[in-house]
């Protein structure tokens, strides 16, 4: 969740450099932040008032936005007020928490390149493999 946080708080060009340019990046922030609300399950107990109010208002912002709009681009990303109040929503849910601002550290996502049948490119079976090995240390 605090990666996800860190990242919605940042000025648009630190965002867009936290992606691989082949995704569609202002989802990946949202898909992000929809996983932290997924890690939080079972941890409700942990979060304080003033800490759901600002999640519930940072939540309730991005999911006005879902849908096939002119919000997921990375043109909107720059210059939508919207973005803008979502990195103030997600700077007050940051303070909540007690968390520096700072940029996050990278993903561990692992992103596949489609083809032009939508298919991944390339043995995906091995990068998946070279992926697991990256992270955990062995073949």
């Amino acid at each position: 969740m605090q990666r996800a946080i860190l990242a919605l708080a940042q000025p648009a060009e630190v965002q867009l450099s936290l992606f691989p340019d082949f995704v569609c990046k202002a989802d990946e922030l949202a898909l992000d932040f929809e996983d932290g609300l997924y890690e939080l399950v079972g941890h409700e107990h942990e979060v304080t008032a003033e800490q759901r109010g600002a999640i519930d208002a940072l939540d309730a912002v991005l999911v006005s936005m879902s849908g096939p709009t002119g919000f997921w681009t990375e043109e909107a990303l720059r210059t939508h007020p919207t973005w803008e109040r979502i990195r103030e929503l997600a700077k007050a849910v940051a303070v909540a928490f007690g968390w520096e601002l700072r940029i996050p550290p990278p993903s561990n996502a692992f992103y596949v390149v489609a083809g032009p049948d939508k298919r991944p490119a390339g043995d995906w079976v091995a990068l998946v493999r070279r992926h697991i090995e990256k992270l955990f240390g062995r073949k």
